[in-house]
């Protein structure tokens, strides 16, 4: 089944405008990550309901995700500076595992807790403009 494509006029006059001033705003490639997300979103709101990141067994969105960070926000270059920098440590095996697993975990804290204080930041958003 194929599905609809929708653009930038299709969406909520609030999505245009984050869109647009992260055209203006952010750093470059942020405003095309937002446009894909706020597309993969489209498409998958109205059967899945709201993207959950601590969820398990989700690869497809995972991938969907981190395809558009490659693409937009650099996440491969992080990653590969990342991984230099931990092998010019030239630590023993178990002491760069340590630190990649306490980097991880640091990572992802961070990371939902971004993700959530927008996701609320969103919800609160609507509500109160729905409330008005």
């Amino acid at each position: 089944m194929r599905h609809r494509s929708s653009t930038l006029a299709d969406w909520p006059p609030v999505v245009r405008h984050l869109i647009r001033s992260a055209e203006l705003e952010c750093p470059r490639g942020h405003a095309d990550a937002l446009r894909e997300l706020t597309a993969l979103a489209m498409r998958k709101v109205p059967a899945r309901g709201v993207f959950d990141p601590t969820v398990r067994g989700e690869p497809d969105m995972y991938d969907a995700i981190d395809s558009i960070a490659r693409a937009h926000l650099e996440l491969a270059a992080a990653r590969s500076a990342w991984r230099t920098a931990i092998k010019r440590a030239a630590l023993e095996l178990e002491a760069r595992d340590a630190l990649e697993q306490a980097a991880m975990e640091v990572q992802s804290a961070s990371d939902t807790a971004y993700f959530y204080a927008g996701l609320m930041f969103g919800v609160v958003f609507v509500s109160l403009s729905r409330a008005t």
